[in-house]
């Protein structure tokens, strides 16, 4: 997902072998003899420059002389022989317009323009490319002067180039620092950027996510595996970590030859050449020729619950709506039933209500919630029943008209609650009962309704369950989403994470309720879950450890820390927080069950969550605080005693 800094990195080494080709030969002998204006003949790299700006932006050039590498509906690439500065490409993308000429492959070419800096659809979040603008606006044109020329080698990404892992200096906007200049040994986006329109290859890589509908996959080079300073998941791709979001990671893009198709993550490709763009946050490559999938047998994970332990589970369904298909309730409970073992308690998130995105003032999730649990049923052989608190229309953020809350399923046989469920605008206050216990006014209710910090966002639910008898409280939760963060590869560094203040005042409006419940009984058990829209190392997290409670994302191996693929990177943005009573007594087992992210056919586009108790706890105070909990109560009814005389 988008992130909070990045952290500066060893180099790895690197270096472009000149490429004294027939080709680099042929342009360097056109060079006299090109028609036009000698003084504005240029290489390639001169145009492109040492930052990621030209300094020839908006300036008219010609005689510029270089081999058609690709071609596509706009334009084409074409490269030079270069000019032995690994800061400067020695390529560059000529836009003709869709219904321009356009020259063949290997075709030697002079260029008329206007060079420009183009922002892939006008977002100032986005990176510039350089072009020449040889369109007839422009006083634009080409001429060929050869034809089948060999085309310059590719520069190959693998064993002795490896892109550094660290994505930029903090410098503020790299385009426009003072004196700032591409590092391509320090930085992921100098290095690709030194690059950018040139020939590219990597002989192997592996997947970090699976091919998205935009027909991209992320692909780390395999000779990265392993290497110092990257985070690898266990089955596959990279993982995020607190200062490190993998720069390395490039994707490989269909825009001018289609790349392979059902691609999961961890799988491995091989001969990916293109030439190298960037659009929409990324530096992508175009491949030029069909890359070959070499393995691709990821499998889903599937867990049993031993007899004797009870499962809890968190599922972020995905927008399931009533109107969804009788197919789609099916998988999702083949997941809960299947992959996740038939846990006892589901705490879901993204439901919809009865006619799911259609806007029409239904809040009512009622038909949803009845087709999933009769599909779960059936799939378990047990009896769930449900628990849901309707949002006000509109109020709570998601798809306009979807009305997405959270909600539980729950095993009747094990589960039970008792008293109100409370409505959207009614809080949840928790209370000291006699022998320290904690109470509460409603059995389900929302934390804080009001506060601001849910402003179009979800409200978190709690509610009292009673599990084999014990206390049990469970806090579902969905923060705000990180959608309107700047990109990891975009002009301003470090990233602007303009989400994250909303998801920050979330969580310390759930961590006060917390401590209060702590403050009543430090021997609580509480479980805090959910889709908490960030990585288990963000600062917004922080009032949650602070409220006394354990993260279990942090008990696993970091390599199996992801619930969610997010272009190439793994990572966790579902959580599951417990209280230490749990922790200490529960004999507490943990796991992202990896059944959705990495897969190109996704039941949702999360991984669920599984925390499996040993025994239920039971939550007795201890005695000190006891004896605190009975003065309380019998000074509060020697208070309300004198009221009342």
């Amino acid at each position: 997902m988008r992130s909070d800094c990045m952290e500066r990195k060893t180099p790895m080494k690197y270096t472009r072998t000149p490429r004294l080709t027939a080709a680099v030969r042929a342009i360097a002998l056109a060079l006299p003899l090109l028609a036009g204006n000698a003084a504005q003949a240029q290489l390639i790299g001169t145009l492109q420059g040492t930052a990621h700006l030209s300094t020839f932006a908006n300036l008219a050039v010609t005689n510029i002389a270089g081999i058609v590498t690709a071609v596509d509906a706009n334009g084409f690439w074409f490269q030079d022989g270069g000019d032995g500065n690994v800061r400067t490409s020695d390529a560059i993308y000529v836009f003709r317009s869709s219904t321009g000429t356009k020259p063949l492959l290997g075709d030697l070419v002079n260029v008329t323009g206007t060079v420009q800096e183009f922002r892939p659809g006008g977002n100032a979040t986005n990176l510039t490319t350089t072009q020449i603008n040889a369109t007839i606006a422009f006083a634009g044109a080409f001429t060929v002067l050869s034809n089948g020329n060999p085309l310059p080698a590719a520069v190959a990404i693998g064993a002795g180039n490896l892109p550094p892992t660290a994505i930029a200096p903090n410098v503020g906007n790299v385009e426009t620092s003072p004196g700032y200049s591409l590092q391509p040994t320090l930085y992921a986006m100098d290095y690709y950027e030194s690059m950018e329109g040139m020939r590219i290859s990597i002989a192997s890589g592996v997947t970090s996510g699976p091919r998205n509908s935009f027909g991209e996959i992320a692909v780390v080079a395999s000779a990265q595996i392993g290497q110092p300073g990257t985070y690898n998941a266990i089955r596959g791709g990279v993982t995020l970590a607190a200062g490190q979001f993998n720069g390395h990671r490039i994707f490989i893009d269909d825009r001018i030859v289609a790349t392979p198709t059902g691609v999961n993550s961890g799988a491995t490709l091989s001969n990916m050449t293109g030439v190298l763009d960037y659009s929409f946050g990324n530096y992508k490559l175009y491949l030029t020729q069909a890359a070959t999938v070499v393995n691709n047998s990821l499998a889903r994970e599937t867990v049993t619950i031993p007899t004797g332990r009870f499962g809890i589970a968190s599922y972020n369904v995905e927008n399931l709506g009533g109107t969804a298909t009788d197919a789609r309730f099916t998988a999702i409970a083949g997941q809960i039933a299947g992959n996740l073992g038939g846990p006892g308690l589901i705490s879901l998130q993204e439901v919809q209500d009865n006619s799911a995105a259609t806007n029409n003032g239904i809040v009512a999730a009622n038909v949803t919630l009845d087709k999933l649990a009769t599909a779960v049923n059936m799939a378990t052989g047990k009896t769930y029943g449900y628990i849901n608190i309707n949002p006000i229309d509109l109020a709570d953020g998601g798809q306009p008209g979807g009305n997405i809350r959270q909600a539980f399923l729950y095993d009747t046989a094990r589960i039970s609650f008792s008293g109100a469920v409370g409505g959207a605008n009614d809080a949840i206050v928790a209370s000291a009962a006699p022998g320290g216990q904690v109470t509460f006014n409603l059995a389900a209710g929302r934390i804080d309704p009001g506060n601001a910090a849910f402003t179009n966002s979800r409200k978190p639910l709690v509610v009292n369950f009673s599990i084999d008898g014990q206390q049990v409280i469970v806090i579902a939760n969905h923060f705000n989403s990180k959608g309107g963060d700047q990109p990891l590869f975009g002009p301003t560094q470090a990233p602007v994470q303009s989400t994250a203040a909303q998801r920050l005042a979330q969580a310390q409006a759930v961590g006060s309720f917390v401590a209060g419940v702590l403050a009543i009984n430090p021997n609580a058990n509480i479980i805090v879950t959910g889709d908490l829209n960030d990585f288990q190392f963000a600062d917004t997290l922080a009032p949650l450890y602070a409220a006394g409670l354990t993260n279990m994302m942090n008990s696993l191996p970091e390599g199996e820390r992801y619930t969610y693929a997010f272009e190439g990177n793994l990572q966790a943005l579902d959580q599951m927080f417990v209280s230490n009573n749990l922790l200490a007594k529960g004999a507490l087992l943990f796991d992202v069950v990896h059944a959705n992210a990495e897969f190109v056919d996704q039941v949702s586009d999360h991984d669920p969550l599984l925390l499996t108790l040993g025994a239920i706890p039971m939550p007795v105070p201890e005695p000190a605080t006891v004896l605190l909990m009975l003065a309380g109560l019998a000074g509060i009814g020697r208070v309300a005693r004198r009221r009342a005389a």
